[in-house]
């Protein structure tokens, strides 16, 4: 089993650093969030978003993009410019223009999309979750880590156990979209030690999992009733543990945005 360290450089700005931008997302009626994001949509996208049947999952896709595009582009290109691509598994990354290529990932759930950014050269992955999904303890018995069913054994109850398993879940969500992967890669071949830590350790069976990189993991809530993760790789040894996580609500950029049109 190969433990991945989980430390972070000296400097607050270090490369390290990610913003992670949250936003709600309606579950019914479009609001203005779903309205702003929807007209940064090239046609295409637009025509992808109308396939989903249920309203609540195209406005959380609508969201996505729609975040994704504005800031990918903010004071480097316009939005329309920004050309993704599919990596292999399914990942999104930005093809062109040169300006805007930049380590991103999406992730959404009930009533919230959060858009994670980081360095050029960083893998990221990012996982968001309602605090009230319904879990089943057996999903974990099935598909994570003996360490990690430990550690879920360990709860005193209900409430502890839920928590603990979408902490778990999200972490290990993070991981596998920061590496590309997706579910392609069997949830039991790494665990995260302490997961009921801010800052969790990862263990892999596999030492190739690592793709050569240097991993940082956090647990943080976006807003009240989310835990949400992100996944960080770099080339580089971090040294401190202060918090990579920069916590910023879209809408207040979207509402900055529409006063800079009135001016």
């Amino acid at each position: 089993m190969t433990i991945m360290p989980n430390m972070q450089s000296e400097s607050p700005t270090s490369s390290v650093a990610i913003e992670v931008w949250h936003a709600p997302a309606a579950s019914d009626v479009p609001g203005p969030t779903e309205s702003f994001c929807e007209r940064l949509l090239l046609d295409e996208e637009k025509v992808r978003a109308d396939r989903f049947r249920v309203a609540s999952a195209r406005h959380q896709h609508v969201v996505g993009r729609g975040m994704a595009r504005a800031l990918l582009s903010r004071g480097r290109c316009e939005s329309r410019e920004i050309d993704f691509r599919l990596l292999d598994h399914g990942k999104p990354i930005v093809q062109s223009p040169e300006a805007a290529c930049r380590a991103f990932n999406v992730a959404h759930t009930k009533g919230l999309v959060l858009c994670g950014l980081g360095g050029r050269e960083q893998w990221l992955g990012v996982d968001v979750e309602w605090i009230d999904r319904r879990t089943d303890p057996d999903l974990a018995r099935r598909y994570f880590a003996p360490a990690e069913i430990q550690q879920l054994d360990a709860t005193r109850n209900a409430d502890e156990h839920r928590e603990l398993f979408l902490k778990l879940w999200t972490l290990k969500e993070a991981f596998i979209k920061a590496i590309g992967t997706g579910l392609y890669t069997p949830l039991d071949q790494f665990a995260f030690e302490d997961a009921a830590s801010e800052q969790p350790r990862l263990t892999l069976a596999d030492p190739k999992l690592a793709r050569g990189k240097v991993w940082r993991f956090e647990s943080f809530v976006p807003r009240d009733g989310f835990v949400a993760a992100v996944a960080v790789g770099e080339t580089e040894t971090f040294t401190t543990n202060d918090s990579m996580v920069r916590l910023t609500a879209f809408e207040e950029w979207i509402a900055g945005q529409s006063e800079s049109d009135r001016r």
